[in-house]
C-alpha cells in the first residue's frame, strides 16, 4: 500500500468509526466540514496523524477558508512525513 492510501485509508476509519459511518459513505473529494466533526473529532484527528505518521496537525489547518479535504489532509500528511 502507499504512503497516501495508508494515511487516507486510516484517517478515513478514524473518522468513519467516530461518526458512525460507513467507510463508503466517504472519499476523498469529502470535505471535513461535510462530516460535522466537533472539536473533540478534530482533536483525535490530531492524536492520530501525531501517534501513526509522527505529523502535527494545527487547529489553524482546519480553519481555512478553503475547506480541507480527506484528500487534502492525507497528502498533507504524506508531504510532512517525507520530510
Amino acid at each position: 500500500m502507499k504512503p497516501y492510501e495508508n494515511i487516507y485509508s486510516k484517517i478515513s476509519e478514524m473518522i468513519a468509526d467516530a461518526k458512525d459511518m460507513t467507510l463508503e459513505a466517504l472519499t476523498p473529494d469529502t470535505t471535513l466540514p461535510q462530516l460535522e466533526l466537533d472539536s473533540l473529532d478534530y482533536v483525535e484527528l490530531m492524536v492520530l496523524a501525531k501517534r501513526e505518521f509522527d505529523v502535527t496537525l494545527t487547529a489553524e489547518m482546519f480553519m481555512k477558508k478553503q475547506p480541507m479535504t480527506l484528500r487534502d489532509l492525507s497528502l498533507y500528511i504524506e508531504q510532512e512525513m517525507a520530510g
